[in-house]
C-alpha cells in the first residue's frame, strides 16, 4: 500500500516536472523564430542598402564616363583641323569636307559620335561593361565658320599668331610710315595733273611769228617751242619702262567666281561674345598678310596667282594687270615725293629755271618760263620715279622722302633714263624695299575687301594640295557646341551639351 502511494506520487512529480519542461522548450523555439524574421528583415534591408549604392555608383560612373567621353570626343575633332591649311597659314579649323566634294556640319557630328562610341567600349574585352553606354546620336546646336563677319575668326586666328610670334608693339612703327605719307600728302599729290595744267598753259598761249627766208621767199611761221621736258612727259604710263630687263610677266589669270568672294558663302555664329580684334590689332593683320603673300619682287612658290599681294591690293583676275595696276600706284607716289625734294632744292629749282627761260625766250615768249619751268620738273621727278620703281622691282631699296645723296638724276641725264642702266648693288642703302610700299597702300585699303582677297588666296593655295579640290574658307569651322543623347543597356538615358573652340 505504501509503495503503490510511494510509485503514484513520484509519478505526479514526473509529469509536473515534464510539463515545465516542455513549456521552456516551446518558449526556446519561440525565441529562435523571432530572430530569423529578425534577420531576414535586417538583410532585405542591407540587401535594398547595397543595391541602391550599386545603383547610385552605377549612375555617377555613366555620368562621369560620359562627361569624359565628350571632352575626348569634342577635343579629337578639333584635332581634325586641316593640315595644309595649318602648314601654310598657322590657321587651326576644321574643314567639314573631310577631303569629300560635299562639307556639311553633320560630318563634324557623326565624327563626333564615332569617337563617343569609341570611348565608351570597354578597353579591356574580358571584362564585363556594367554600364552599357551608347551614343544614340550627336547633334550640333552651334558653331561659328572662318568666314563669318568677315572673316573675323580668321583674322583673329592670324592675329594671335603673329601677336606670338613677334610681339604687336612693332606694327605699330608701321603707322608711322603712313602718317608720313598722310602728312606729306603723297597719296594725293597729283604730278601728272600739274603737268597737264602747265602743258595746257603752255598749249594755249598764241606762239610769235618769225619771218623766214627760203627758196620760196619770205613768209611767216609760228615759232616753235623745243622743250626738252616733252619728250619724258609723253613716255607717261608706259610699263615697259620700270619692268628690268629680260622680265619674265606671269599671265597666270582666276576666275573670281570660283572662290569666297564670289559667292554666297555659309554662315554660322561668329565671334558670339568673345573678345573682339582692337584697331591696332588691323596693322598686325595687314603683316600677317605680308608675310603669307607672295608679291612681284618676292615670290611665292606654288601658287595659283604668281603676284599675290598685287591682287590683294587691286583685285583684278589676271597677274599682269594687278602689276601694272600696282606699278601705276608707285609711279604716283614716288612722283609726289620726288616732286616735293625738287620743288624744296634751291640748287635743282635754279638749274630748272634757267633751262625754262632759256626755252622760253627763244620761243620769244618769257611769259611761258614757269610753266615751262613746271613741265621740266615734273619731268625729272618722273624720270626719278621711274628708276626708283624699276629698282625696287629688282629687289633694291628706295627712301620715302630722299635727299641729295640718293638722287639719281643730274637735270641731264634724265634725258635718257628710259635707257638708263641699274647699278648692280640694288641693295645698298637705307629705305624701303618693294613689300614695304605695299605696305603703305594695304594700309589704306578696306578692310573687308583685303580680307575677303586674302581668303581667296588662301582658297587657291589650299586648293592645289592633295585631297582638298573642293576646300571651302565658309565650311571651315572655328567653335562647335554639340548635344549628344546617350543611352545605357540598364534603362537609363542621357543628354550631354559641350562647346569647344581653337581661339578665345
Amino acid at each position: 500500500m505504501m509503495r503503490e502511494k510511494a510509485r503514484e506520487y513520484y509519478k505526479k512529480r514526473r509529469d509536473k516536472s515534464g510539463d515545465k519542461k516542455d513549456g521552456r522548450m516551446q518558449m526556446k523555439n519561440n525565441n529562435k523564430g523571432s530572430v530569423s524574421i529578425y534577420i531576414i528583415l535586417i538583410f532585405a534591408v542591407l540587401l535594398s542598402f547595397i543595391l541602391l549604392i550599386v545603383e547610385g555608383a552605377r549612375k555617377n560612373a555613366i555620368r562621369l564616363k560620359t562627361e569624359c567621353a565628350m571632352d575626348l570626343s569634342m577635343s579629337s575633332a578639333l584635332g581634325e583641323y586641316n593640315r595644309e591649311l595649318l602648314e601654310q597659314y598657322e590657321l587651326f579649323f576644321i574643314d567639314t569636307s573631310y577631303g569629300k566634294k560635299q562639307a556639311s556640319i553633320d560630318h563634324t557630328a557623326e565624327h563626333i559620335k564615332g569617337y563617343l562610341t569609341d570611348n565608351f567600349e570597354a578597353s579591356d574585352q574580358m571584362s564585363k561593361d556594367l554600364l552599357g553606354l551608347v551614343a544614340e546620336q550627336v547633334l550640333i546646336t552651334d558653331y561659328s565658320l572662318a568666314s563669318d563677319e568677315n572673316g573675323a575668326l580668321l583674322k583673329k586666328q592670324a592675329v594671335d599668331y603673329m601677336k606670338d610670334l613677334y610681339g604687336v608693339s612693332y606694327a605699330k612703327e608701321f603707322k608711322k610710315q603712313l602718317d608720313e605719307v598722310n602728312e606729306k600728302g603723297l597719296f594725293t599729290l597729283d604730278v601728272s595733273a600739274i603737268q597737264g595744267a602747265s602743258q595746257s598753259e603752255i598749249d594755249s598761249y598764241p606762239l610769235p611769228k618769225k619771218k623766214v627766208t627760203d627758196k620760196n621767199g619770205d613768209h611767216w611761221e609760228d615759232v616753235r617751242l623745243d622743250n626738252p621736258a616733252d619728250a619724258v612727259n609723253a613716255t607717261r604710263g608706259i610699263i615697259s619702262l620700270v619692268l628690268p630687263a629680260e622680265t619674265e610677266i606671269s599671265t597666270a589669270a582666276i576666275n573670281p567666281s570660283n572662290y569666297l568672294s564670289g559667292r554666297n558663302c555659309n554662315t554660322g555664329s561668329g565671334l558670339a561674345g568673345r573678345t573682339a580684334l582692337k584697331s591696332t590689332d588691323e596693322l598686325v593683320f595687314n603683316e600677317y598678310i605680308l608675310k603669307k603673300s607672295g608679291n612681284y619682287a618676292f615670290p611665292k612658290d606654288n601658287s595659283e596667282l604668281k603676284y599675290e599681294m598685287e591682287y590683294i591690293l587691286h583685285g583684278k583676275s589676271s597677274d599682269i594687270d594687278n602689276l601694272k595696276a600696282t606699278i601705276t600706284q608707285l609711279l604716283f607716289l614716288r612722283e609726289a615725293s620726288n616732286y616735293i625734294f625738287l620743288c624744296a632744292s634751291p640748287q635743282r629749282c635754279s638749274e630748272a629755271e634757267l633751262l625754262a627761260d632759256s626755252v622760253s625766250l627763244a620761243a620769244l615768249s618769257p611769259e611761258l618760263k614757269e610753266p615751262i619751268k613746271q613741265t621740266i620738273l615734273c619731268a625729272w621727278a618722273y624720270a626719278e620715279s621711274v628708276y626708283d620703281v624699276r629698282k625696287l622691282l629688282e629687289g633694291g631699296k628706295i627712301p620715302l622722302m630722299k635727299d641729295d645723296e640718293s638722287w639719281h638724276y643730274s637735270l641731264d641725264s634724265m634725258f635718257g633714263y628710259a635707257t638708263d642702266a641699274m647699278e648692280e648693288d640694288l641693295s645698298a642703302g637705307a629705305g624701303m624695299d618693294y613689300t614695304d610700299y605695299l605696305r603703305l597702300y594695304l594700309m589704306l585699303k578696306d578692310s573687308e575687301i583685303k580680307t575677303k582677297r586674302f581668303m581667296n588666296i588662301v582658297e587657291m593655295d589650299v586648293r592645289r594640295t592633295t585631297g582638298n579640290s573642293y576646300f571651302r574658307l565658309d565650311c571651315c569651322v572655328d567653335s562647335i557646341e554639340a548635344e549628344a543623347l546617350i543611352s545605357s543597356t540598364y534603362g537609363a538615358n542621357y543628354t550631354i551639351s559641350r562647346s569647344i573652340a581653337y581661339s578665345e
